[in-house]
This record gives C-alpha cells, sequence and structure tokens, in this order.
C-alpha cells in the first residue's frame, strides 16, 4: 500500500504544479466541456499509469535493488526540475475540438512528463507496480478533475508560487533519498 500511496501523492503534488492542469483548465474554459473532458482525462490517466507502470515492470529485472532509491530520486529530481523550470504552455488560439487530440496530448503528457517518471520509478522501488499506476491515475485524476471543475478560476491560483514549492519539495526529496537511502 504505500506505493498507491507514495505515488498518489507524489504526481498530485506534481500535476497541481504541472501543465497538464492548466492545460485542462483553459480547456474547459474555452470549450464549456464537463463530461466529455472528464471522460478524457479518466482515459488518459489510466493509460498513461498503466503504460509508466507496465514500462517499469518490464525493466525491473535489469535493475539492482540497491540501485532502485537512485532511480527514485532521479526521478523525483527530474519532476522538480521540470516543475521549476517549464512554465504553463500558452493559450491556445483555436483549442481543438478533438477528443482524440486532447486524449493523446493529456496522455502523452501522462507518460513523458514529471508523473510518468514518478509511477516507473515508485514502481520499481516498491515493487508493486499495479498499486502504482493506481495511485497515480487516482492522483492525476484528482487534480485535472479539479481544473475542470475550476475552469478559467483555476489561473487565480497562485501557481508560479505553488510551482516554486512543489518543485523545490521534489528537489529536497530526491536529495534526500539519494543521502540517505544509497549506500
Amino acid at each position: 500500500m504505500p506505493a498507491f500511496f507514495l505515488t498518489f501523492l507524489a504526481v498530485a503534488m506534481a500535476m497541481l504544479a504541472g501543465r497538464d492542469a492548466v492545460r485542462v483548465a483553459r480547456l474547459k474554459a474555452s470549450l464549456g466541456w464537463t463530461g466529455p473532458l472528464l471522460a478524457t482525462v479518466l482515459l488518459a490517466a489510466a493509460a498513461g499509469a498503466g503504460l509508466a507502470s507496465w514500462i517499469a515492470d518490464s525493466i525491473a529485472p535489469l535493475i539492482r535493488d540497491s540501485f532502485k532509491p537512485v532511480v527514485v530520486a532521479i526521478a523525483l529530481g527530474l519532476a522538480g526540475a521540470e516543475v521549476l523550470l517549464r512554465d504553463p504552455p500558452a493559450p491556445p488560439r483555436e483549442p481543438t475540438r478533438s477528443m482524440g487530440a486532447i486524449t493523446l496530448v493529456l496522455l502523452l503528457g501522462m507518460v513523458t512528463d514529471a508523473s510518468g517518471f514518478i509511477i516507473l520509478s515508485l514502481a520499481l522501488a516498491t515493487n508493486a507496480p499495479l498499486f502504482a499506476a493506481a495511485g497515480g491515475a487516482l492522483g492525476a485524476v484528482t487534480v485535472l478533475t479539479g481544473a475542470i471543475v475550476a475552469g478559467d478560476d483555476w489561473h487565480l491560483l497562485p501557481l508560479r508560487a505553488i510551482r516554486l514549492v512543489i518543485g523545490s519539495l521534489l528537489l529536497v526529496a530526491a536529495v534526500l533519498i539519494v543521502s540517505l537511502g544509497w549506500h
């Protein structure tokens, strides 16, 4: 169960400070969709988390147990750097109305952004890929649903301060894991 809880917290933090929540809030504000956008978020989160944990399960035999904390630290460090260094995307001039395109963008973001690395690394470190996938998917869905509900009001949050705090916390966690967990 630690895999579920840790992945839920880490992915929710990365999503809260990340680009996908801003993207989803803008889509909700411009398109006005709630149901279809929520279905897209659920599908992308489940597929992205499942893919990340499947990759982790596939490469787990290649990584020695003594190096798994380093993999987690690298993933958290990359997630922290991404949150700190990458600004939210610019508002699109003409947001797409294609649910397929929106799903693909969210799925690719889930797999290649901070959340995907976090799910992959925690699935590796805990040897519980299903729990890590479930926690990651639920963390993503929780934050992205909040962004859908907030819509245009999402931008009223102190997003820059949230990014600074969460990015710093992820970097500190990476340093602590390396200094305490790797011998």
